[in-house]
């Protein structure tokens, strides 16, 4: 099973992005040893979070909250489709995207 973030897209006064995610997701788990500058964690990007929430929960998904960060949990990369299909007809902006943003290897 992997638990893919829900973020948040910003959005200013009249309702054009800001920029394509509303935070960096921070990453709770390892980075590999060795990953370049290519290192990214695909994610749901949605316009309405709570509401994204809400409509996988109600939908047998399992979604969780911990330390402000959202994960949904899929048993198969076909899974993502359904998601997807399933906020957008439930009035859900959403997009996969990458949710990482300024990782420096030191």
């Amino acid at each position: 099973m992997v638990r893919m973030p829900i973020l948040a897209q910003n959005r200013d006064s009249s309702g054009g992005d800001q920029q394509r995610c509303g935070g960096c997701y921070r990453i709770a788990r390892p980075l590999p040893v060795f990953y370049m500058a290519d290192y990214s964690v695909l994610g749901l990007l949605v316009d309405k979070i709570e509401e994204a929430v809400r409509v996988l929960g109600e939908n047998k998904f399992s979604v969780s909250e911990e330390n402000n960060d959202i994960e949904v949990s899929i048993d198969h990369p076909a899974q993502l489709q359904r998601i997807v299909q399933l906020l957008v007809a439930n009035g859900v902006g959403c997009e996969l995207a990458d949710v990482v943003s300024g990782i420096y290897q030191g």
